[in-house]
């Protein structure tokens, strides 16, 4: 040993070493630049739902309900019904006329008051009908309808000039074919309507 030399414990060695190039990177070295890269990766990661966090909740949007579009009204199309109610009127009861045109007394009275009297009649109808209509130049609506009603409307008479005689007038159905026009405001129809009707009377003289 050197005089006043000491002991000197192990000297580490440089990280990079010469080469024959320039210097060169220790496995050591490598190793940590990894490590620190992998720890920069994580902080990376963990720090999103930081900062996802940090914006708030984000708001949602709902889907307004899809609406039907109303449709328009129109009285356009064909129609199927029924109708039940009740039925009145009066029945004349004459004596045929002649050739003469006069009328005579062979069927009613005796020849001295008017050779006619009336009957009084009521009851019971009920049916069907079926129609078309068509609206046109925006508020007029024209149509046809055909309808049929099964009656018990009756009624009697007694003859005042000839006791124990008794007239006696039904009627057993009526029908009518008939068209209309008028005029639509929406679901309100104001309309006038004729046609032909025929009616099933029976009469009995007793």
């Amino acid at each position: 040993m050197l005089p006043n030399s000491h002991s000197q414990g192990p000297v580490r060695k440089s990280r990079l070493a010469e080469g024959p190039t320039g210097p060169k990177v220790t496995r050591g070295a490598v190793r940590k630049k990894l490590l620190l890269a992998s720890v920069a990766g994580i902080a990376l990661v963990a720090g999103a739902p930081a900062n996802a966090a940090d914006l708030g909740q984000r708001p949602t949007y709902k889907v307004p309900p899809i609406v039907a579009p109303v449709p328009l009204f129109t009285w356009t199309g064909c129609y199927v019904g029924g109708h039940v109610g009740g039925g009145w009127g009066f029945k004349d009861f004459a004596d045929p006329a002649r050739g003469d045109g006069a009328l005579h007394n062979d069927f009613i009275g005796d020849g001295s008051a008017p050779q006619s009297i009336r009957a009084h009649v009521s009851g019971f109808l009920g049916g069907g009908q079926v129609g078309c209509d068509f609206q046109f130049a925006t508020n007029w609506v024209a149509g046809i309808e055909a309808s049929f009603s099964g009656a018990n409307i009756k009624g009697n008479v007694l003859d005042p000039f000839r006791s124990g005689k008794v007239f006696t007038a039904r009627t057993d159905w009526l029908t009518s074919v008939t068209d209309r026009i008028g005029w639509a405001w929406d679901r309100w129809l104001i309309y006038a309507k004729g046609g032909v009707a025929w009616v099933g009377d029976k009469y009995h003289v007793v």
